[in-house]
């Protein structure tokens, strides 16, 4: 199998089939043990084709005789792959993705197709200028769309919640950024310090939270020094952030956190982390068959404190009613925010997550219950919609006088509840919200 050849079937997959980009990157490359550049290349043009489809189908519909409606869905996805490496990955001639596009017409499209292909890449690669001056001319958040391959509709929710500026700030920011992971050093076992110098060049400080490291390329999780020995876990700078929240100011020695949303696990973890394992956090979760995850989580860390149930969240365990120093509440959403990682988020209709909003504001209503007085609970999503972040908090604080939002910095100037904007800091999309429970 080769590299191509992989990147065209697993294209077909999610596009066609609906499985999820990461969990199909990670069984392919074990399934036929890609390494070195064969495993690079895979995710490249696997990861990239997906990421740019509206762009590529854009340049498909300007370039081909037929109506991309009535392209055999395999064809049209080796049109998609074969387009990708000519317009986008510059260190691949264009006659190799020409001829390596029609070999592979020839074993998975139908006979008539073959010469359509090779006519469609064979134009794609003598216009290219031409192609992206086409798209540089059209107007409007459509042009923005095609540029950016962000649908039109999430370009609409973004200008709706923050303005035209900012929702084209946003989608120029993920049409250049370079998805990156992010480690949160497990202080209870190594200063970030050392565990820098431990990783070397590959590694670098994050200025956005004080235990977060950036690594400077792409690495299986398990082979990156320290694994074994649980110094760290992999989190997102936005998400170190909002569990930072939860520290030895807000809950002493031997006090409860509950965690209703915790799969799959990280601001457990995190929040364990910053209390020095000493009290204890209950962490829920709908999905019981993820819990797991949570417990060899832990277990790797060294962290004793965390104790994991299955629990719809819009529903309390009443033995901890009025108990909980601590409440963190992340919860579902649309996650427009990580679109960069999880490039198959944004062709999911804006419609599907309408009803999101209901049950956010019934989850937020429940976990409040959980604390006690001066209490204080952290509202968080991994989206930019004002209706699923700001929305949620002012209508829980208009309903709830006895609830208030702090007053505390989150991020920058912001106090009380921040979006954090993927353009400034370079961070995954998030939304934090610090709300303390008033003492009566």
């Amino acid at each position: 199998m080769t590299p191509r050849q992989a990147a065209l079937l697993s294209v077909n997959s999610c596009i066609g089939n609906g499985k999820y980009t990461n969990l199909e990157l990670s069984s392919v490359i074990k399934k036929y043990s890609f390494e070195g550049l064969d495993k690079s290349f895979f995710t490249a043009l696997f990861y990239g084709t997906i990421e740019k489809m509206l762009t590529l189908d854009y340049c498909i519909a300007a370039l081909s005789s037929i109506k991309t409606e009535k392209i055999d869905s395999m064809v049209m996805c080796l049109l998609r792959t074969g387009l990708y490496q000519i317009l986008f990955m510059d260190r691949v001639p264009d006659s190799a993705a020409v001829n390596e596009s029609v070999e592979l017409a020839k074993r998975y499209c139908p006979k008539s197709s073959v010469g359509y292909v090779n006519a469609v890449l064979r134009s794609a690669s003598r216009s290219k200028q031409t192609l992206f001056e086409k798209m540089q001319s059209e107007k409007g958040l459509f042009g923005v769309s095609v540029m950016s391959s962000i649908p039109q509709d999430i370009l609409e929710v973004w200008e709706r919640s923050y303005g035209r500026k900012c929702a084209v700030d946003i989608a120029a920011h993920f049409m250049s950024a370079s998805p990156y992971v992010t480690l949160r050093t497990n202080t209870l076992k190594i200063t970030r310090e050392r565990m820098l110098d431990s990783l070397g060049n590959i590694a670098a400080a994050s200025a956005v939270t004080p235990s977060a490291i950036r690594l400077s390329g792409s690495f299986p999780v398990e082979d990156i020094y320290g694994f074994n020995e649980g110094l760290f876990f992999v989190q997102d700078e936005a998400s170190q952030l909002a569990a930072s929240f939860i520290n030895n100011t807000v809950v002493p020695e031997g006090g409860i956190v509950v965690d209703v949303c915790a799969c799959p696990g990280g601001k457990s973890f995190s929040a364990a982390i910053n209390l020095g394992d000493k009290a204890h956090i209950y962490s829920f979760d709908l999905h019981a068959n993820k819990l797991s995850l949570i417990e060899k989580g832990a277990q790797r860390l060294g962290i004793t404190n965390i104790s994991v149930s299955s629990r719809d969240a819009r529903t309390n365990d009443e033995t901890l009613i009025g108990k909980a120093d601590a409440v963190i509440c992340d919860v579902p959403c649309s996650g427009l925010g990580v679109i960069a990682k999880k490039p198959d988020i944004r062709y999911k209709p804006v419609s599907e997550s309408e009803r999101l909003p209901g049950i956010q504001k019934d989850i937020l209503s429940s976990a409040s219950k959980y604390l006690k007085n001066g209490g204080v609970l952290i509202y968080s999503t991994c989206t930019l919609n004002k209706s699923e972040n700001e929305d949620i908090v002012n209508a829980f604080l208009e309903e709830n006088n006895t609830f208030s939002l702090s007053d505390d910095v989150i991020i920058g100037e912001k106090r009380g509840m921040a979006t954090i904007f993927p353009q400034e800091y370079s961070t995954d999309g998030f939304f934090i919200a610090k709300i303390i429970k008033n003492k009566e």
